[in-house]
């Protein structure tokens, strides 16, 4: 199974685990929100290295977390489109 076949079934899981959080079922709200943080880091990622609003080069750190924008102007600008609901 390839990764996107992976993330593609995960994808399905969360739509169903949301049904199952609608209708109050035990254990479907933690389940779903461990999917769905899963999913979020997952489309966040940039494999290539480049920063996910203008594409520009990332230099990341030897430790922490990796980074997914160039700088805080990227970052915000990128929070700003998703409250539009763009999505870029």
């Amino acid at each position: 199974m390839t990764k996107s076949e992976l993330l593609s079934l995960l994808r399905d899981a969360e739509s169903v685990l949301w049904d199952a959080v609608c209708r109050n079922v035990s254990g479907a709200e933690k389940t779903h929100q461990r999917i769905a943080r899963a999913l979020r880091a997952e489309d966040a990622a940039t494999p290539d290295g480049t920063c996910a609003s203008c594409g520009n080069a990332l230099t990341q750190p030897s430790t922490g977390r990796p980074r997914t924008y160039c700088g805080g102007a990227c970052k915000k600008r990128a929070q700003r489109a998703r409250a539009r609901g763009t999505g870029q």
